[in-house]
């Protein structure tokens, strides 16, 4: 039990307002069932081993008073995380006592997303432990520290309670994996002692390592499901939700008109390491994820571009820069470094209790105009190019960047990310792949004729809203406006508004990529020409 952090909802101080109950159970789609289960449904409940079972009864005792397991329907329901430091808390402080000393480095915090939701439960537990690989995730493997293994905490808190979400994030820890923790620290090390970017040690290895991750998760989720089947639990009595990791880092960050600098805000890392993280490194390990659910049937939640523009020391950080922890001369000083802060925690709660209430099978979570709000959209978003009819090429940030005013150019289409973006049509924005916090902005909010396109902080103003119209793209704000590129005579065209006319330099197909020679997974082409 050392540790483990239980709470009942009667703390207000520490969590968001909570929402309706709900009015029906929310069940995966491809798993529905007609009509609730009878208790005759369900699989017989397995014992516990010895010492389990102990621990196991007192915690029955402590919530009823009595040490007996009861029928389903008459237990409290409960919430619970699991996982590594990405949602153990670790980096938002405020830590439960015993898991922030030597001999406990689990960093739960009091403050942690499951304690924050809007999803109606009597329980909420987070048994999540920073540094945990997914095989601490499986029932009678490997422990953590004074801890039990979290698939044996969850094989208790199953008997106890009702457990209504499970909620998952792991992969990044463990020989095999990315292993996060190590080349964040190779990474953050160099900056300081200026060895050099780390990003050519990592890129060619990178696609090798993210499939070990995606193994390793498979194997943990399969086990997480088998545990609650021996819990006495069929697959609609609960659901299983895998979040995937939010990139902590951006090369951006001198964008920011109150930039902290290198130190104070903590942000030692080299831009082109940045880079690689934000344009390569996760989104290859997104998808493995990705991969990983839906191989194992697990509903999915996209979190990879929820801190976009949220990232250390971008402006309203979500996440912690490099933190050294005072009176800790350890490895363990600087571990609370590039973790989601209170902030982040915060966001990652509104976009659980948006997923759970959805019952979508998929699903993505993004902040679109960066109010610093969780925003879900059903599914998983598709990139797309924009392809000119006069000139066959497509929209392409040039050099690769993301930075505020970056020239969006006429170029070969490539199926890099720089050619990627996505409409949204409710706010009628089209985001930028490389940083869903930058959109399509006309310079200086300027709508007339001749004026250029750029990227720019996606605010939602006028000058960032576009319509999809046929083969155009007009500006919302004045419908005789579409966007052009200009003519060739004058060096590479580029992207500008033009009164609308038949040319076909207005005439655009907005269409999916073959990725058959992708740039932006190669070795160097994902940088940016202006991060080194």
């Amino acid at each position: 039990m050392s540790g483990i952090h239980a709470r009942r909802e009667r703390t207000p101080r520490r969590r968001l307002a909570e929402v309706a109950v709900l009015a029906t159970a929310l069940v995966l789609p491809m798993l529905a069932t007609a009509s609730p289960a009878a208790a005759a449904d369900r699989p017989a409940v397995q014992p516990l081993p010895a010492h389990l079972e102990t621990i196991r009864a007192a915690e029955a005792t402590a919530l009823y008073g009595a040490p007996g397991i009861r029928p389903l329907d008459q237990r409290r329901t409960a919430l619970l995380t699991m996982g590594d430091s990405q949602i153990s808390g670790e980096g938002v402080g405020n830590y439960v006592p015993g898991t922030h000393q030597p001999g406990n480095w689990c960093d739960r915090s009091y403050d942690q997303a499951v304690f924050r939701t809007g999803i109606a439960a009597d329980e909420r537990y987070n048994i999540a432990c920073s540094g945990a690989t997914p095989w601490n995730l499986v029932a009678g493997g490997p422990t953590q520290h004074n801890e039990l293994n979290q698939g044996d905490h969850l094989a208790i808190k199953a008997r106890n309670t009702h457990v209504k979400l499970i909620w998952v994030v792991a992969g990044a820890n463990g020989d095999g994996t990315i292993q996060f923790g190590p080349v964040a620290t190779d990474c953050a090390i160099r900056r300081v002692l200026f060895q050099g970017p780390c990003w050519p040690t990592y890129t060619d290895q990178w696609t090798v390592r993210t499939d070990g991750s995606r193994r390793a998760v498979e194997e943990a989720l399969t086990d997480i499901r088998r545990t609650m089947t021996n819990a006495g639990y069929l697959s609609s009595d609960y659901e299983l939700v895998f979040m995937s990791y939010s990139s902590p880092a951006s090369p951006d960050v001198e964008d920011n008109p109150d930039f902290p600098g290198w130190y104070s805000g903590g942000c030692l890392l080299y831009l082109a390491d940045a880079a690689f993280a934000r344009n390569k490194a996760v989104p290859l390990f997104e998808s493995a994820l990705r991969a990983a659910a839906a191989n194992t049937g697990t509903r999915y939640l996209d979190a990879s571009r929820l801190f976009h523009g949220h990232e250390v020391c971008t402006d309203n950080t979500s996440v912690r820069g490099l933190y050294i922890e005072v009176g800790i001369w350890d490895e363990n000083a600087a571990r609370q470094s590039f973790h989601p802060n209170y902030r982040g925690h915060g966001m990652f709660a509104q976009c659980i209790t948006q997923f759970y209430a959805s019952g979508q099978q998929q699903g993505t979570c993004v902040d679109p105009a960066s109010t610093g709000n969780g925003q879900l959209y059903p599914g998983l978003l598709e990139f797309r190019q924009l392809r000119n009819a006069a000139t066959g090429t497509c929209v392409d940030g040039k050099g690769y960047d993301s930075r505020n005013g970056t020239t969006q150019q006429s170029y070969r289409c490539h199926g890099g990310r720089n050619q990627g973006f996505w409409y949204d049509p409710t706010r009628q924005s089209l985001h930028s792949e490389l940083s869903h916090d930058r959109c399509l902005d006309v310079a200086g909010g300027s709508l007339r004729s001749g004026t250029a396109v750029n990227i720019y902080d996606c605010h939602g103003g006028t000058n960032q809203r576009f319509t999809i119209t046929g083969n155009q793209i007009r500006a919302a704000g004045a419908t005789n406006l579409c966007l052009a590129f200009d003519n060739p005579l004058f060096g590479t065209p580029r992207l500008r508004l033009a009164t609308c006319s038949s040319s076909s330099r207005q005439q655009w197909s907005f269409e999916s990529r073959s990725f058959a020679q992708p740039v932006g997974y190669g070795r160097d082409d994902f940088i940016g020409s202006r991060v080194y």
